[in-house]
């Protein structure tokens, strides 16, 4: 097919349709008339494609060409299998590069059934190729952070298998990954809520049912061992500044975008939240570093064996994109981690038509206190609770944007989470 008909069977192409399928949310804006920028051959009539949209946002995008018709390739048509089939090494296709670090031959590609911001494809079961959909500043950091972690032999992440990299001047995006597949594995929103279920259930023991807290704390702590042993540098005044700064304009956009009664327990908390941001006391003094970005028992699997693996190092969805990535306070990473907790907590309970309140309150403290604790002592520091508050309420902040935009179903979540932060002493 030639440059032409691909062109032309794109913009006869419903944009929102060549974006990764949701269940129950909204995937990214994208809007026509789209345009093709550069593309990297994937077989016969497979393309992925670099497209610019009507606001000139950049997207990556696996396309099929079928009797003049573009659509989006699905597991199956065989491209996340052609993307893993390339030979050990660098190999360089115009301003794409595929790095592959080791070979997983496969014949078969399936989805992954669970709910993604970006679609990931399980390759002859040995590989899960993930493709990012947006071309956007923190796909510059992904990778960096995976090799930090691969030369530190992080035992709690997949074994990096290949990237895919495009280079757009003079900085290289990661378009798309493959990583060990691992057999078996159920990532948190089913495992952490089954430990939930089974302690108010009283089929475990508390210290049964919040024995992962130990392994989170670990996880986290040996992931940030290793970020700071790539770089890291101590906080200023000004770094302190920068952070609030960002809390303020994420309470802002919560508020923007919780039009109506939809944003009322923001808004009526709003007040409360400023003053915390605003305090003129705030004498921070924190180590700065890679983060993982968007840590939540979302992007931590379990296996039968219980053994952990962190995946997805791309970074918050609604998270401010111009911060620099190396040059982040570690605490964000706790705070979002022992949020998500809470979050595990607040689902079983209104699963259980908010019948098990205390009892749930009791597995997610005891939880998030092992979190704490065991990060504490395996880095050998004592966590400023005070700015741990702070990023707690602004992952909440964003935990509602990102309702508003992408998942209006979860609101209730972080507007139980955020009443409960700021009614805690």
């Amino acid at each position: 097919m030639s440059d032409h008909e691909w062109a032309h069977a794109l913009g006869a192409a419903n944009p929102s349709d060549l974006l990764p399928k949701r269940f129950g949310a909204i995937s990214y804006v994208i809007t026509g008339p789209l345009r093709i920028v550069d593309f990297l051959p994937l077989g016969k009539n497979f393309r992925l494609c670099i497209i610019s949209d009507a606001a000139q946002n950049l997207f990556s995008i696996p396309l099929v060409l079928a009797n003049g018709v573009a659509r989006r390739a699905t597991p199956g048509d065989g491209t996340a299998q052609h993307i893993i089939e390339y030979p050990v090494g660098i190999n360089q296709l115009g301003n794409f590069t595929i790095t592959v670090r080791e070979s997983a031959p496969a014949q078969s590609e399936r989805s992954i059934s669970v709910d993604q911001t970006e679609e990931s494809v399980v390759v002859g079961e040995v590989a899960v190729v993930k493709y990012f959909s947006q071309v956007v500043e923190s796909s510059l950091t992904s990778l960096p952070k995976i090799q930090s972690l691969s030369k530190a032999d992080y035992h709690f992440m997949p074994r990096s298998l290949l990237s895919l990299e495009w280079k757009n001047s003079t900085k290289m995006y990661l378009l798309a990954e493959a990583t060990q597949f691992i057999p078996d594995a159920i990532d948190g929103w089913t495992w952490a809520v089954e430990d939930a279920q089974n302690f108010i259930d009283a089929k475990s023991s508390l210290d049964e049912a919040t024995q992962s807290g130990v392994v989170l704390g670990q996880l986290l702590a040996q992931m940030h061992q290793a970020f700071i042993a790539t770089g890291s540098s101590q906080s200023s005044a000004a770094d302190v500044s920068q952070w609030l700064d960002r809390a303020e304009r994420d309470l802002s956009l919560a508020l923007e975008v919780g039009i109506g009664p939809e944003g009322e327990v923001f808004r009526n908390w709003a007040p409360e939240i400023a003053k915390r941001f605003n305090a003129h006391d705030h004498q921070f003094s924190q180590v700065l570093s890679f983060t993982h970005g968007d840590l939540h028992v979302g992007q931590i699997l379990r296996t039968p064996n219980n053994k952990y693996f962190v995946i997805d190092f791309d970074g918050n969805p609604v998270a401010d994109s111009t911060s620099t990535p190396n040059n982040t306070p570690l605490l964000q990473d706790l705070a979002s981690l022992i949020q998500s907790i809470d979050h595990v907590a607040r689902v079983v309970n209104r699963r259980r038509n908010l019948s098990r309140t205390e009892e749930l309150q009791e597995w997610s403290a005891h939880t998030q206190n092992l979190i704490l604790k065991t990060y504490e002592d395996l880095l050998g520091i004592r966590v400023d609770l005070k700015l741990l508050k702070i990023f707690q309420i602004q992952q909440e902040c964003r935990e509602f944007i990102y309702a508003q935009k992408h998942l209006p179903v979860w609101r209730y979540v972080p507007e139980a989470a955020l009443v409960a932060l700021m009614k805690e002493n």
